[in-house]
């Protein structure tokens, strides 16, 4: 996909001392939005609060038994880095990170754990003009408990 540089991942908010002020931003939304519940559901999800914040954000539908995510809705930050809209495509199929498999492990923690999850994954994406700096995944459930969507948020710095 990109060439690989440092990678981390964190499970928790224990990665907001190291992120970028807009991964930040799209935490302290989703955190927000909980209201005391362990995650808050799409509905509870205002795209007119963040819209500073949409060009990165993706939605992912998540089916269980087995585990099964699709591409619900992607910011045109992420279609501009990948050089197509994955929109309502399989995630196993058009996952894009550092390597699929670690693009797969990031979802598939927080959809089954119901865990928020960042990665901080400097690499150069296809697409020469922009740099992934870090993202995070977000769970969502409209029961409280089973993860039905994940929020993510991709931040690049775009190249001068």
């Amino acid at each position: 996909m990109g060439e690989r540089s440092q990678y981390q991942r964190i499970i928790g908010p224990g990665f907001l001392a190291l992120c970028t002020p807009r991964i930040r931003r799209a935490y302290e939304y989703w955190d927000s939005k909980r209201r005391g519940r362990s995650m808050p559901s799409r509905a509870d999800i205002d795209p007119n609060e963040i819209r500073d914040l949409l060009p990165g954000i993706i939605l992912i539908d998540v089916t269980h038994n087995p585990l099964h995510l699709a591409y619900r809705l992607v910011g045109t930050d992420e279609v501009e880095a990948r050089g197509y809209d994955p929109t309502g495509k399989d995630v196993k199929e058009h996952v894009f990170a550092v390597t699929p498999e670690f693009g797969l492990e990031t979802y598939s923690l927080a959809a089954e754990r119901g865990v928020v999850v960042y990665d901080q994954e400097p690499w150069a994406a296809p697409n020469p003009r922009l740099c992934e700096v870090g993202s995070v995944v977000m769970p969502l459930s409209s029961d409280g408990k089973t993860v039905n969507k994940l929020m993510a948020f991709c931040d690049y710095r775009w190249a001068k």
